[in-house]
């Protein structure tokens, strides 16, 4: 299993990290209100993103490359002050897919790096603590949405209840599945979402439907299932 595939343009992710020897990510809701506006902050304008799940000591997003198009439209636009190193990267690189530096995946990286360095940073001043909060590599597998797309919001909603925190997903409250079913504004793009159900109804049917609990026993998730341990 690639747990550190390469970031490329329109493809999808399951992204997810946890913090050194277990120690507490979330402390309080507004920890985890604000790990979501930096996540928006640093990735949105970069991927598209689908689900997400913050447990007490790690989180699960599922997210979509944007198009290189999108990414240049979006970096070009910004104040030149604004650029940082990997950005530059961007700008200057011929190739900005496969070319020797990978301007794109560096770009992402960098992005999830400022995302870990600016929640640590604001964590420890908030609690008194020091040092690095997150494991050093956060983990990302790319996936065909074709196949595991819906499964995987079911199984980012429903990973509380994967870890006997709670009996009914519905009974944890901190992931995206009131955000999609009450179409709430937030930080994932429901239009995305819902291009892989039918509707809405589907979407909410597909989570309250026990059968699939055997088809995660069944279908190839060895990417990002069987081998998921946390």
């Amino acid at each position: 299993m690639n747990t550190r595939a390469d970031f490329l343009p329109v493809e999808f992710y399951h992204v997810y990290n946890q913090t050194n020897g277990n120690e507490l990510l979330f402390r309080s809701r507004e920890n985890r209100r604000f790990f979501l506006a930096r996540f928006a902050h640093f990735l949105k304008p970069f991927c598209y993103i689908h689900a997400y799940a913050l447990l007490s000591n790690h989180f699960h997003f599922s997210i979509a490359i944007k198009s290189v198009e999108e990414i240049d439209s979006y970096i070009l636009d910004l104040p030149k002050e604004e650029y940082t190193s990997a950005m530059l990267n961007w700008i200057n690189a011929e190739d900005k897919v496969y070319g020797e530096k990978k301007a794109l995946n560096y770009l992402i990286c960098d992005q999830f790096k400022r995302l870990i360095t600016s929640y640590t940073r604001s964590f420890n001043k908030a609690y008194g603590r020091s040092g690095s909060l997150f494991r050093q590599k956060f983990k990302r597998s790319i996936y065909d949405p074709e196949v595991k797309f819906r499964y995987l919001q079911y199984y980012i909603h429903h990973n509380a209840r994967k870890h006997g925190m709670v009996k009914n997903f519905l009974d944890y409250e901190y992931h995206s599945y009131y955000e999609i079913a009450n179409e709430l504004s937030g930080i994932v793009n429901l239009t995305k979402v819902l291009d892989w159900f039918e509707d809405l109804e589907e979407f909410i049917s597909f989570h309250h439907s026990i059968q699939y609990e055997d088809v995660f026993k069944e279908i190839d998730f060895d990417d990002f299932l069987k081998s998921d341990k946390i």
